[in-house]
């Protein structure tokens, strides 16, 4: 069940990112700004061409790359590489448990590239293109919630069997 869960947000997010960049582009003056120094001022610009081009090229070779990686993953055969192991004898189990985790890993980036992409638009939505918000916590939050994804497989792998409803 969270397997279709995961699915479906991976899917919604890829669409919705999707329709972020498009309404971004549309709106985000000629010069974006993606850098700023200590007072708020803007420091560093971007094109807006090179702005969509960039963004579309993570977001898609992202997506692609990771699922590259996930088809190779299930055509490994990890019975033949640990055969003592519970997950390895249980292959249905860890094939879900692996796609399900792709998923999960690939909604969370999509989501918050999209919330990344949101702010930097609202940033530069302002004539001035101060920065007058503080948005470490989003980073921060970001990177804490990636490292419980990277690091749940590993650990529910050793430290876990698989049960018949996986």
């Amino acid at each position: 069940m969270t397997n279709i869960f995961f699915k479906f947000w991976r899917t919604s997010s890829v669409v919705i990112i999707t329709a972020v960049i498009l309404f971004c582009y549309t709106n985000l003056p000629d010069s974006i700004a993606i850098g700023h120094d200590d007072q708020g001022y803007p420091n560093r610009f971007i094109n807006k061409q090179q702005f969509f081009y960039w963004t579309v090229g993570i977001v898609f070779s992202i997506n692609i790359l990771m699922d590259l990686l996930k088809g190779l993953l299930l055509k490994i055969d990890f019975k033949g590489l640990n055969s003592s192991s519970a997950w390895a004898n249980e292959p249905t189990a860890l094939k879900a448990l692996i796609s399900g985790w792709f998923s999960a890993f690939l909604s969370f980036v999509n989501t918050y590239l999209i919330f990344v992409i949101l702010g930097l638009n609202n940033i530069n939505s302002r004539k001035g293109q101060m920065l007058d918000f503080n948005y470490n916590w989003l980073l921060i939050f970001g990177v804490f919630v990636l490292m419980i994804l990277l690091f749940f497989v590993p650990l529910r792998l050793l430290f876990s069997n698989p049960t018949p409803e996986d």
